[in-house]
């Protein structure tokens, strides 16, 4: 199994396929597809003989929808198979020291469902629907209950979907939903702007909900009066409220988010100055400056810096936020010699920052990838900036799918 949930079938002849729905031990009959960028794929036309660890999916549209790709994976087994993942993007800088922590399987559950979502929307002659993409495809799968969502989205969903076929001509092209601690925030995108007065939102949700238009860049609220909405966050002694805008990042489960920052509270222990790059509003650090750390931070988003900046000052944590495109060159200076060089960046990873490492000077530095691939190419220059890899975590944010996160922490 893959990274991203496809399996590779090798046929008798010695030939090889990515194919989807397949599953480690799987015995199957393919028919091969074109191949895209030089890469051969296959459709599974039928199991011949079922691995050990093939389940019936859960999920009615499994098979169609683009989201879940290991639905016919065993639970268990994806953990082990996410582990490997991580196991494997670390391998060459991997030594018997290295404290390894594999991913922890635990039974499915409103803990662990994702509290974030974007649905498309398509509009037919039964009403307006909301769904996802089919894998590879614009075609909207709609299912009357998605499994991995917590149930207030569940519901959310379903209240817009009648709301809208009350009136299509008003229904959205997507809508992004993210449920924090007090509420949820809702966004509508539209092509073009629309008078949101001329139609009304569902109210009657067990959580109070912030909706949004989107229209282009501009954002602006449609429900009034205007909701602060917060997310709860552990630090060492206690725990703080983080205030979250409709286009703050957050992580997708709850749960998963705790157990992050719980890890790099554990590997920061006694440590006096933390740097943290990439650090949208504050999500990994400002933990660190209430349990007693001062930090300093950056992030290429303005708005998350700002969101960052209020938030520290309103809990009255020594930590600042600063703007930076930390793919380019910028000014590292403040940033030198930091406790903890803690480093989370997007998929595509941070070997700039990796390189910046001779000028940065850290004791130490923690690492979270949300992809092996990246993390693979980061991991290897951080040996060759002469850091060894003292732990390395895999947790599973995202049961069913194909994506797995890691965690590692590196020591000259």
């Amino acid at each position: 199994m893959l990274p991203e949930g496809e399996a590779l079938a090798r046929t008798p002849t010695g030939d090889y396929y990515r194919v989807r729905h397949a599953v480690p031990a799987d015995k199957v009959s393919l028919s091969p597809l074109k191949k895209r960028r030089g890469i051969a794929y296959a459709k599974l036309e039928k199991v011949l003989q079922a691995s050990p660890h093939r389940v019936d999916p859960a999920c009615p549209v499994a098979a169609r929808c683009g989201g879940c790709a290991l639905q016919y994976v065993q639970a268990n087994a994806q953990a082990s198979i996410k582990s490997a993942w991580v196991k494997h993007a670390f391998s060459p800088v991997f030594h018997h020291e290295t404290d390894w922590q594999a991913v922890v399987h635990r039974p499915f559950d409103k803990v662990t469902q994702r509290r974030r979502v974007r649905w498309q929307v398509c509009v037919d002659e039964l009403g307006v629907h909301l769904g996802f993409f089919a894998h590879q495809s614009h075609a909207v799968v709609t299912t009357p209950y998605c499994m991995v969502l917590t149930e207030v989205l569940n519901r959310l969903r379903q209240a817009l979907e009648v709301c809208f076929s009350v009136s299509p001509e008003h229904a959205p092209e997507s809508v992004y939903a993210v449920q924090l601690h007090d509420g949820v925030h809702l966004v509508l995108t539209y092509e073009k702007k629309i008078d949101a007065d001329i139609f009304s939102l569902p109210q009657s949700l067990s959580m109070p909900v912030q909706y949004w238009q989107r229209c282009g860049l501009s954002l602006k609220p449609i429900s009034y009066p205007i909701r602060l909405l917060s997310d709860i966050l552990p630090t060492s002694k206690t725990v703080i409220a983080l205030n979250i805008g409709p286009d703050d990042f957050v992580q997708g489960q709850r749960l998963g988010n705790e157990s992050m920052i719980q890890q790099v509270l554990t590997w920061s222990k006694g440590a006096t100055r933390v740097v943290d790059l990439f650090s949208g509003v504050g999500n990994l650090s400002l933990p660190l400056a209430a349990s007693g750390m001062r930090v300093l931070g950056a992030e290429v988003n303005t708005a998350s810096v700002r969101a960052a900046n209020s938030n520290a000052k309103r809990l009255n944590l020594d930590a600042h936020y600063e703007q930076a495109d930390l793919f380019k060159n910028f000014d590292v200076s403040g940033f030198v010699g930091a406790d903890v060089l803690l480093i989370d960046p997007p998929r595509k990873g941070a070997r700039n920052i990796c390189r910046l490492l001779p000028r940065l000077m850290p004791q130490c530095v923690i690492f979270i990838h949300c992809d092996v691939n990246s993390a693979h190419v980061d991991a290897l220059e951080m040996l060759k900036q002469g850091y060894r890899l003292k732990a390395l975590r895999a947790l599973d944010l995202f049961p069913y799918s194909g994506h797995v996160e890691s965690m590692s922490l590196w020591e000259r």
